[in-house]
């Protein structure tokens, strides 16, 4: 026997005895010791090296018998070589199985086949030590058997660590995923959520692998739950093990995915957040969940188009229809098709020229809750790419649906509080079909709906939804979105419901039956908080519409701001125009200041009384944008003089509420005098720790600043 052979045993024996007595010792114990876990960690590590060392001894031999010139030393050397990794190989593919989480049916058969394959190498180098390996027949067909087998440990080791169909996933086309181009379309669980897990989450979490015992394959697995027990709280985000262990520290043990893992983004998080609170239906569409403009901003990510393709409109056609009273977002950033919202809620039939040069990028037209009406509804006929539209609680007729008989593309129509018929939906069913329309009270009977439902196997969503009352009438709503004047505002109170009492107050207090009916316009000359109800026989009254209504003690023209605000929300003039923004920050009347603090200086032209100043600010906590930090209130004699302290506010948050809304701070001065002032509004340095992406700079947005 050679030296290289006693020193190979030697060798052999040596690993055998370390690493089995290693083994007997883990068998013995309940909990694996930490060292053997860390040292089974290095098994992906090695075990290429039997691997590549078996497949270079196989082409040295084929090459050799081809040539006749055998290299009997070099096949015996590396087979030698081979024969030591691979048992090495097998006890730490052994102590990394002892972590648990795997599928043990797939884990016994590469365990199995590769404590085969190290005994065949072994026995290899075996026969390698006696003389004229090259007309050994049994040697060739051991070799072939341990390419076999090694080849069958590999593709089961890679669907342990992989999952089952990692190596035939692209053995075959993909097959084509079917459109969905409107976000009404999406379900939150298959469409979203599922997408999420499957990206980030389920190569730990599958069935041949089940780390923590834990599948997020489907549904089913995902409510059972893992070995700490079930991940999701319904309701409750921050109780869900599968949204709080996001938020951990990436260095802590638990945080998941794990570090060096490919990481959830803030928008994911998100996702999952607001799935898990609103109830975890795996069966629901994403909005039927809630209006959220956060929410929707968010599921743009997961749009799927059919690649029509579609020119981009030019800047300055956007622009002009911005300037006709329409919001214009792109649905995917950089790509050609339009969100479209009508922000005037008193259109003309002229105000639809302005959409003209945008007919073929508009893929979703928000026309609801405006005066919108059939006599303006020829624009729609020409929206050839149209695939959501929303005609909600307008004043449109059957009239109107007729110039929808063209849109092929159409998806999604919401013909909520409508006075379309039967006749009117049944007839354009004849020409297209609509995915979804929504046909709540409206003149679409119960009967009509179910027989439309099944001939034209559509979703015509028209009985009441679960948990929405019948009895419950409908908010009323004012003529004028403007809340702030000067001498006097006009105010009208309407309802789209007939025969009611529209009822109201001016003093703070609810309106009951015994208040006042609105009969005529109102004209406040003072600040008031106004509510107004309706009222109807055998219905419920609606819920409250609050408005508060501030008179002020003059409009600014004379400001300066210290720092310019962000170039994208940089008009200052915003600040002082008396009309208020939506809780979406784009529609134009905000001003916002990124990582910065807003600071103006005003002039009032001559010395006032002022009692009180007030800040309208957003919060919006997805979009980074958070209530302001301090305000800050200085007055002075003169335009350079030195400027005294005379008001302040600290603004703390109480709670973790991610709801978007809007607030107004004041800051109450009891008759101070001047007609200089200084108004800081202090933004947070960085997103706190309980944000999603903390560290961060943040937004501060404010609207409007007025003196009362």
């Amino acid at each position: 026997m050679s030296r290289g052979s006693q020193t190979y045993k030697t060798l052999l024996l040596i690993v055998i005895l370390i690493f089995g007595i290693a083994t007997l010792y883990g068998l013995k114990t309940n909990e694996p010791p930490r060292l053997i876990l860390f040292i089974g960690r290095f098994h992906p590590l090695l075990l290429h090296l039997p691997i590549g060392a078996l497949m270079v001894t196989f082409f040295i031999d084929v090459l050799g018998r081809i040539q006749n010139k055998y290299p009997d030393n070099t096949i015996k050397n590396l087979l030698g070589f081979t024969g030591l990794f691979s048992v090495l190989t097998c006890f730490l593919g052994y102590f990394l199985s002892l972590e648990g989480g795997y599928n043990n049916n797939t884990l016994d058969i590469h365990l199995y086949t590769g404590i085969g394959t190290a005994l065949l190498i072994n026995m290899l180098y075996f026969i390698s030590l006696k003389p004229n390996l090259k007309a050994n027949k049994l040697f060739l067909t051991l070799f072939i058997a341990s390419l076999i087998t090694i080849s069958i440990a590999g593709h089961y080791g890679s669907i342990l660590t992989h999952g089952d169909n990692f190596l035939t996933e692209y053995a075959k086309a993909p097959e084509r995923e079917n459109t969905i181009e409107v976000i009404d379309s999406l379900r939150m669980y298959d469409d979203v959520i599922a997408k999420i897990l499957d990206d980030k989450c389920v190569q730990c979490h599958n069935t041949s692998k089940q780390k923590g015992e834990l599948s997020l394959i489907s549904p089913t697995t995902i409510l059972n739950g893992g070995v700490s027990g079930p991940i999701i709280s319904e309701g409750n985000a921050l109780n869900s093990l599968l949204f709080s262990r996001t938020q951990l520290a990436i260095s802590n043990e638990e945080h998941m995915p794990p570090e060096g893992k490919k990481q959830l983004t803030k928008d994911e998080i998100w996702l999952i957040e607001h799935w898990i609170n609103n109830g975890i239906d795996f069966k629901q569409y994403a909005t039927s969940i809630s209006e959220n403009d956060s929410l929707k901003a968010k599921l743009k990510n997961y749009l799927i188009f059919d690649k029509i393709k579609i020119p981009k409109a030019s800047k300055d056609a956007i622009e002009i229809a911005k300037t006709g009273g329409f919001r214009i977002l792109e649905l995917v950033s950089g790509e050609a098709e339009l969100n479209v919202k009508l922000l005037d809620t008193k259109p003309t039939k002229e105000t639809f020229d302005f959409l003209k040069p945008l007919e073929e990028q508009i893929v979703e037209l928000e026309l609801n809750a405006t005066d919108f009406n059939d006599n303006m509804s020829s624009i729609l006929n020409k929206l050839k790419n149209l695939k959501s539209l929303r005609l909600d609680k307008t004043l449109i007729t059957d009239r109107t649906l007729r110039n929808l008989k063209n849109l092929e593309q159409l998806e999604v129509l919401n013909l909520f509080q409508t006075d379309v018929t039967n006749k009117g939906i049944s007839d354009l069913l004849i020409s297209i079909q609509p995915k979804t329309i929504y046909a709540w009270e409206t003149g679409l009977d119960q009967q009509t709906a179910e027989t439309l439902i099944k001939s034209h196997n559509i979703d015509i969503q028209h009985r009441i939804a679960k948990g929405f009352m019948n009895s419950q009438l409908e908010m009323p709503f004012v003529n004028t979105n403007r809340t702030i004047f000067v001498d006097t505002i006009h105010v009208d109170i309407k309802s789209r419901l007939k025969e009611i009492d529209i009822r109201y107050t001016l003093n703070g207090e609810t309106p009951t039956v015994k208040s006042p009916v609105f009969d005529k316009t109102l004209v406040l000359d003072d600040s008031k908080i106004l509510k107004a109800r309706v009222f109807k026989n055998n219905w419920k009254p609606s819920e409250p519409l609050i408005i508060n209504y501030a008179k002020i003690l003059q409009q600014i023209t004379d400001f300066t701001v210290t720092q310019k605000p962000d170039e994208n929300y940089s008009d200052e003039s915003k600040l002082f125009d008396l009309t208020e923004g939506s809780t979406d920050f784009r529609d134009g009347n905000w001003v916002g200041y990124f990582g910065k603090n807003l600071s103006t200086s005003i002039d009032l032209g001559m010395s006032k009384k002022v009692n009180n100043i007030t800040i309208s600010s957003l919060e919006d906590i997805g979009s980074w944008i958070l209530y302001p930090t301090t305000i800050n209130i200085y007055v002075s004699n003169t335009k350079n003089g030195r400027f005294k302290k005379i008001g302040d506010l600290k603004i703390e948050r109480k709670n973790k509420d991610t709801n978007l809304r809007k607030k107004k701070f004041t800051i109450t001065m009891p008759e101070i005098t001047g007609r200089f002032f200084k108004i800081e509004v202090k933004n947070h340095k960085e997103l706190p720790s309980w944000h999603p992406s903390a560290g961060n700079p943040s937004w501060v947005f404010v609207d409007e600043i007025y003196f009362w």
